[in-house]
C-alpha cells in the first residue's frame, strides 16, 4: 500500500539499494512527479572529490516547523524551533558513505524517523556530519515548485510535460520547461 508516511522507509530502502545492489558514489532520491536531468546531475557531482561526503539539493536553512495546517508538526513530534539543514524532497543527492551510515543506523535501530522524509534526511546527515564533515551544496536548480530554465530537476510535472521536456532536451539541446498539464 502506498502512503505518504511510508516515504521515510522508502528513502531508507533507496539508500540500502544504492550500496548493496549497485556500486554507486551517490544516491538520488526524487519524487515520481519530478523530471531529472541525469546528465547534469552526474556532471555536477563530478566537481567533488570522490572521498568527500556530499549532500546536494535545494537546501533549507533555519526552517521552522509549521504548527498548523496540512504539514503541521506538534511540539511532541518536534520540540525544537528549527529543523536541521535539509534539502527539499522533490530531488536531492547524498554520497554513498552517508547512505551506508543511514542503513547501518537503521539496522541497529538507532535511526530516528520523522514523518517528513526530507527533514528526516536532514537529521540523518546532521548526525553523520558530527563524525565526518559533509559538504552541503545548495542549488535552486533543484526546482521545488514547477520548472525553471536550466533546471536539474523540475517538480510537479505531468507525464505529458515530462515527454515534452525530454523532447526539448533531445531536439533543441536545452533544458526548457513545458507549461501544459
Amino acid at each position: 500500500m502506498d502512503h505518504y508516511d511510508l516515504v521515510v522507509l522508502k528513502t531508507i530502502a533507496i539508500c540500502e539499494y544504492g550500496i548493496r545492489a549497485v556500486a554507486a558514489k551517490y544516491i538520488m532520491k526524487c519524487d515520481d512527479d519530478t523530471f531529472v536531468r541525469v546528465d547534469s546531475i552526474i556532471s555536477e557531482t563530478r566537481e567533488f572529490e570522490s572521498d568527500e561526503s556530499l549532500y546536494m539539493g535545494n537546501m533549507n536553512y533555519h526552517h521552522r516547523p509549521l504548527r498548523n495546517g496540512k504539514w503541521a508538526v506538534t511540539y511532541e513530534e518536534w520540540i525544537e524551533e528549527e529543523y536541521p539543514p535539509y534539502a527539499n524532497g522533490p530531488g536531492y543527492i547524498v554520497s554513498s558513505d552517508i547512505a551506508h551510515f543511514i542503513v547501518s543506523e537503521f539496522e541497529q535501530q538507532r535511526l530516528k524517523l520523522f514523518k517528513m522524509e526530507d527533514v528526516s534526511m536532514g537529521m540523518w546527515v546532521e548526525k553523520f556530519n558530527s563524525s565526518k564533515e559533509v559538504e552541503y551544496v545548495h542549488s535552486f536548480r533543484f526546482c521545488q515548485f514547477g520548472c525553471i530554465e536550466d533546471y536539474y530537476t523540475a517538480h510537479y510535472q505531468s507525464p505529458r510535460q515530462m515527454a515534452c521536456m525530454w523532447d526539448k532536451l533531445q531536439h533543441q539541446g536545452k533544458p526548457l520547461c513545458c507549461n501544459m498539464r
